[in-house]
């Protein structure tokens, strides 16, 4: 009976019109313990039905999934030091940014660099013809000044994540897309997932934008992808990437590198982030009332999450379109997924 509930969770989403698409995967010591796909990829008569394969706008699960993955994976080659100076790093491509040299990586990674949660507004010179939106948009990310000092508290920061993406391409010299491609996606077999997708078995988020077209709005100015935003993919790719996450990091990262990641970085009384993730005390943490207390995960805008809980050996996905019905607020899909969530714990642990 209590796996069956997660299942009845979704279609009273789906019934509620909280969402038109729903997918999700949980695996408790490796093996699949739940998964469906449900609803369609839009509100439109006739829609496509979603399938386990659809592709979802996966918002920023993408910060722990692909950026901060990929960070770490440029630390255990000795390219990149968590503690190394943002502005010095990015100095060679975009001359001096003094506000930056006293941020350290770490602390773009944990949301303690002193950044706010998005980029300043840049208006464009008067007597110049408008820049493009990636240029206003990534000079914007680059100058947005510090809200207070490195290291003593906590803003969620996308800019701290824009600012990651760029690093990640001045160290290897290539785009952070085609890194990610490289060294986590195909990997662990995540074949459907993707950025820029084409196609049209993509769930909707936004009726004012194609299928297959980012829904953050500074994600589409950075030409369709950044380290906050970006990543297309399904419940099954990212319950393989949540898994070996789970059971140590092979084949993408060490053992060593995961210990970071699934245990909180910042100092006590800053917050609860690692590098990447969400952590208990956290009030983002997607966790609902009964995973346990070293339970991490993370979640997205759109209507997604990832949560890894090593002490019952669970991997969960979740995934959504609930940004699609611009009607409602937030409120009863967060109740809806704490609900979700809980029914997952019990049927996990029962």
């Amino acid at each position: 009976m209590a796996a069956n509930i997660p299942a009845r969770i979704i279609d009273d989403g789906l019934k509620a019109g909280l969402f038109s698409a729903a997918s999700y995967a949980v695996a408790r010591r490796g093996e699949l313990l739940l998964s469906g796909a449900a609803g369609r990829v839009d509100f439109e008569p006739g829609a496509m039905p979603v399938k386990s394969d659809t592709l979802f706008d996966v918002a920023s699960v993408g910060k722990p999934a692909i950026t901060a993955t990929s960070i770490m994976i440029l630390v255990e080659r000795g390219l990149l030091s968590l503690t190394q100076s943002v502005g010095k790093i990015l100095e060679p491509r975009f001359g001096s940014l003094a506000h930056l040299d006293v941020v350290e990586v770490r602390q773009l990674l944990t949301h303690t660099s002193g950044l706010p949660p998005i980029p300043r507004k840049i208006d464009p010179p008067a007597d110049q013809d408008e820049p493009s939106d990636l240029s206003r948009v990534l000079e914007a990310a680059l100058t947005t000044p510090l809200l207070r000092d490195p290291g003593v508290g906590y803003t969620y920061s996308d800019v701290g994540y824009i600012l990651l993406w760029e690093i990640i391409e001045l160290v290897t010299g290539i785009s952070p897309m085609e890194f990610a491609r490289r060294e986590i996606l195909r990997p662990l077999g995540m074949h459907s997932s993707e950025f820029l997708p084409n196609g049209s078995d993509i769930v909707r988020t936004d009726a004012a934008v194609p299928a297959g077209v980012v829904h953050d709005p500074r994600a589409r100015a950075l030409g369709g992808a950044s380290g906050h935003a970006g990543l297309f993919s399904t419940a099954p790719d990212l319950l393989r990437y949540v898994e070996a996450i789970r059971t140590g990091g092979a084949p993408i990262l060490s053992r060593a590198s995961v210990a970071r990641m699934s245990r909180s970085q910042c100092a006590p009384g800053v917050g609860a982030m690692s590098y990447g993730w969400f952590c208990a005390g956290n009030d983002f943490l997607p966790s609902g009332d009964l995973f346990s207390d070293v339970a991490f995960g993370h979640s997205g805008f759109t209507g997604c999450l990832l949560l890894i809980d090593p002490a019952y050996d669970v991997s969960a996905v979740l995934l959504s379109n609930r940004v699609l019905n611009t009607s409602v607020d937030g409120v009863p899909f967060l109740r809806l997924r704490r609900n979700w969530l809980n029914a997952v714990a019990a049927a996990a642990t029962s």
